[in-house]
């Protein structure tokens, strides 16, 4: 009897303890739940906060160069009509590219992205868009890819690509700034690098996180919303390539970008063959 008297009291023990660590386990679940809501709450606070800086910046100078040209066009110089027109549509393309990589975010992140790969020549391409982003600028920028390098990808993708890469080091990489490009097995890689400070080794891999903005120095005095990396590596492994980082020697940063020369259907048919 007093036996089985102890084993009921050492299972109500076992059961109570079994219950107690139930009930932490629960509290730390809840715990862990509220603070990933909270984390949430900040992460979109902080986004809408940035996002909102962001555009305003663009939107200030089309309204008050807007405003400018319809209350005194007549009055002003031509060279002046023509200057505050530039800025104008130069603001708005600026503003048209922020909110294309807003979008671009919540699509990426549920796998939604519709991509319409094409053969298209990513020397050409670069070499658009390097001129237009470096055309007000005293970075001195060199286009080295050579001509007819095909690759099969989005075209609009691609661009959007080059150009977070190409801003990245026109705020950031200092005064020169060479792209060049080469074919790499099955993929061609094109590489932004640049003379500036590059990126310390512990901070290599936060860049390419959202709202990451490593250093608060003069360097990044041209501060943005922190989309520009991680949206181009996502957009890169969407067709089938990548972003890094590495660092240039002996100062600098080189930023390669890989994408794919052939589909998916050349590549499977070209193992048929074999």
């Amino acid at each position: 009897m007093e036996l089985q008297s102890a084993f009921f009291a050492a299972l109500s023990i076992l059961v109570g303890g079994i219950g107690i660590v139930a009930v932490i386990l629960a509290r730390r679940r809840e715990r862990a739940a509220v603070e990933a809501a909270e984390r949430a709450a900040r992460m979109k606070n902080d986004f809408v906060s940035m996002v909102s800086h962001e555009l305003r910046t663009p939107l200030t100078s089309i309204s008050g160069f807007g405003s400018l040209l319809a209350e005194g066009w007549r009055d002003l110089q031509p060279e002046e009509v023509d200057e505050f027109v530039r800025i104008v549509v130069s603001q708005a393309k600026h503003l048209e590219e922020l909110v294309e990589d807003v979008l671009v975010i919540p699509r990426l992140e549920a796998g939604r992205l519709r991509l319409e790969p094409e053969l298209l020549d990513v020397s050409l391409l670069a070499h658009e868009l390097a001129t237009l982003t470096f055309r007000d600028s005293d970075t001195e920028a060199q286009t080295t890819i050579p001509g007819g390098a095909m690759v099969f990808a989005d075209r609009r993708r691609v661009g959007q690509v080059l150009r977070n890469l190409l801003e990245n080091a026109r705020k950031y990489g200092g005064d020169q700034v060479l792209i060049e490009g080469a074919h790499v097995g099955e993929l061609f890689m094109v590489v932004i690098s640049d003379n500036g400070q590059g990126v310390k080794e512990q901070e290599q891999e936060l860049i390419f996180r959202h709202f990451e903005q490593v250093s608060k120095g003069d360097s990044r005095a041209n501060q943005g919303i922190g989309l520009g990396l991680p949206i181009a590596r996502n957009l890169a492994r969407a067709m089938g390539g990548d972003v890094w980082y590495e660092a240039r020697f002996p100062v600098g940063a080189r930023f390669c970008f890989t994408l794919r020369t052939t589909s998916a259907d050349d590549r499977v048919s070209a193992v048929a063959r074999v």
